[in-house]
């Protein structure tokens, strides 16, 4: 299979050329003036396309590279040749990834990466990251499946996936293990229960903060979460009040069209927790109860007794799913 060797900012990296069935979903315009190539650089799986002619336009490449990143699933990264520094700022300024002789290249992954990669070692998971775990434990096994892979299943972009499981591996809960040239997988190091036990020390409390209203005027559908979503699961009594999860961003455009009535810090009607991860399930689950260990995790200093004998039983119903 043909392949290349590209340098991106002092470090080589071997490209492979994308066989025909690697081709699928490419109109006619596509083959005859780009090359298709698969990479990996510094664990991220990336999708090189090399113009056959002269650089398309910025608005060109922004254009094609939303639709291939849709169609494939990766990055997509120009292989373009050198240009004039304005042509390379309205490439930025577009979104388009680009490496452009062995001098310049712009790729907001890679400079995440970097911001990983130099840091300090994390004291607790980013949302992203529990968020993984969660699923992992609860939902469905990640193990030994690519980014990609994984990217498809969760409510986030695979850089953002990236980003998450590099943080489960500096914190030791995991490793990427190669599974070809050109991607790689997740291995847990421990399963199950112990698995969360490990990950105990590390994790974070998911409410970033809890907002009362009168009303929350809107046709949409939020998942129970708080002392109702632990009535649900337990012997416990629900409070007389609604308990609603929402993420930051569901809460900043109710809160824009005025959907939430009187909010404060104080009392009403309706308990809304704002969270830093959506609900952890299925892509399309119907389910409106948050997960159990997020739930625990939101729980687990509440100071009434009856709340934290709950707790310790919401964790045993946990069927772990590795």
């Amino acid at each position: 299979m043909q392949s290349i060797q590209l340098n991106i900012i002092g470090q080589s990296i071997q490209l492979v050329k994308r066989s025909a069935d690697e081709l699928r979903g490419l109109n006619m315009g596509e083959k005859l003036s780009l090359d298709f190539y698969n990479g990996n650089f510094r664990d991220t799986d990336l999708l090189f396309v090399k113009p056959k002619g002269a650089n398309p336009t910025p608005r060109k490449c922004a254009i094609v590279s939303e639709r291939l990143s849709q169609l494939f699933g990766l990055p997509v990264v120009f292989i373009l040749a050198p240009a004039m520094t304005y042509e390379r700022q309205r490439l930025m300024e577009k979104g388009v990834y680009f490496v452009m002789s062995e001098k310049y290249a712009n790729l907001p992954m890679l400079v995440a990466m970097e911001k990983v990669s130099s840091r300090k070692i994390p004291s607790h998971l980013t949302p992203v990251a529990q968020y993984l775990l969660l699923y992992h434990l609860q939902v469905e096994s990640i193990e030994g499946k690519s980014t990609k892979t994984i990217a498809s299943l969760m409510p986030y972009s695979y850089e953002s996936v990236s980003l998450g499981l590099t943080c489960l591996s500096d914190l030791g809960l995991c490793v990427k293990v190669a599974l070809d040239s050109r991607s790689r997988a997740v291995s847990f190091k421990s399963r199950g229960k112990e698995l969360w036990e490990a990950a105990e020390k590390y994790v974070v409390n998911p409410v970033e903060r809890r907002v009362y209203c009168d009303a929350l005027n809107s046709e949409r559908k939020f998942p129970v979460c708080g002392i109702n979503a632990l009535a649900h699961y337990t012997a416990l009594n629900p409070d007389a009040e609604r308990w609603v999860m929402v993420t930051g961003k569901d809460f900043k455009d109710m809160d824009a069209d005025g959907s939430v009535l009187n909010p404060n810090e104080f009392d009403g009607n309706i308990i809304i927790e704002i969270w830093k991860y959506p609900r952890v399930c299925r892509k399309h689950d119907s389910e409106m109860y948050v997960d159990r260990l997020s739930l625990a995790l939101s729980l687990r200093h509440d100071e009434d007794p009856r709340v934290e004998e709950e707790v310790e039983q919401l964790i045993k119903q946990v069927k772990w799913s590795d």
